[in-house]
């Protein structure tokens, strides 16, 4: 656990707003007209192709919903991918500005929380750790991927953040009692649009899943960077709006998340008590 030398440097830039309010699986999507219907929340105002987010809803056989973050390949735009998803069978596909559910079916939430931006960097509505018996939420990042994927650089990076602690481990190895777990996996899941995605059901506390597609051409880099992008997601982090941060959408070119995204996640997760 970072502490509070460096948390009282973070919290004394300004910079944070509220966007909305709002509340926090290994699920295939599957079509749910249902999902979409009555627990998607009605379109807002379009966004451009770095903040627009391509999400699908699926439903697993127990009935808990998830969420799915598609992100895309170089050169597809968030249309052009919502498209190519549906045409190869994928179901569950929300439209342009259509937000995903905020709970699960039935769950009661207790209280809204705020939504938050920080700079460039935003947050990922409705899908944050607990604590625990922690100061921070301890999160493990299980790597299930081949040599090609810097996992361990990429959760480094994300260790030097305020707030959460990011921590890895080989697969075999499993959390640790009361932590939570992130399962990362690569695998050739076909050239139809995407390079990761990020799996999450909202109003639990995981596990949460991230895929890294080996069906694109792509360099060490590149590697690097859809793997910070996607255990960003994993940390409750949406898309970037600036070039300099990893979690910039669809366009890989910073390998690293950026001051922003370390300056929000402290906000999100202040410490247990505060």
């Amino acid at each position: 656990m970072r502490q509070a030398v460096r948390i009282t440097a973070v919290l004394a830039a300004g910079g944070m707003a509220v966007v909305a309010l709002t509340t926090s699986s290994n699920a295939q999507p599957t079509n749910d007209q249902s999902i979409q219907a009555s627990a998607a929340r009605p379109a807002t105002a379009a966004a451009d192709d770095h903040t627009d987010t391509v999400y699908v809803t699926g439903k697993a056989k127990d009935g808990t919903v998830s969420v799915t973050i598609y992100d895309p390949a170089k050169g597809v735009t968030p249309d052009q991918l919502r498209e190519k998803l549906r045409r190869s069978g994928v179901t569950g596909v929300l439209a342009k500005g259509q937000q995903p559910p905020t709970a699960q079916p039935g769950q009661k939430q207790d209280k809204l929380l705020e939504c938050l931006s920080y700079g460039s960097a935003r947050e990922w509505c409705d899908h944050r750790w607990s604590y625990g018996s922690f100061r921070d939420p301890q999160v493990y990042f299980l790597d299930h991927t081949s040599s090609a994927w810097p996992v361990t650089n990429a959760v480094n990076d994300w260790y030097q953040a305020v707030g959460i602690d990011a921590y890895y481990r080989w697969y075999t190895a499993g959390c640790p009692g009361g932590t939570h777990c992130v399962n990362v996996y690569n695998g050739g899941y076909g050239a139809t649009g995407w390079y990761g995605l990020t799996t999450w059901s909202p109003g639990t506390q995981g596990p949460v899943t991230v895929q890294l597609n080996d069906s694109y051409p792509l360099n060490a880099n590149e590697h690097r960077t859809i793997a910070c992008h996607e255990l960003g997601h994993a940390l409750s982090l949406a898309h970037n709006v600036s070039t300099s941060s990893c979690l910039y959408s669809g366009t890989y070119i910073s390998l690293r998340p950026n001051g922003d995204d370390y300056n929000i996640l402290p906000r999100i997760y202040p410490l247990s008590g505060t």
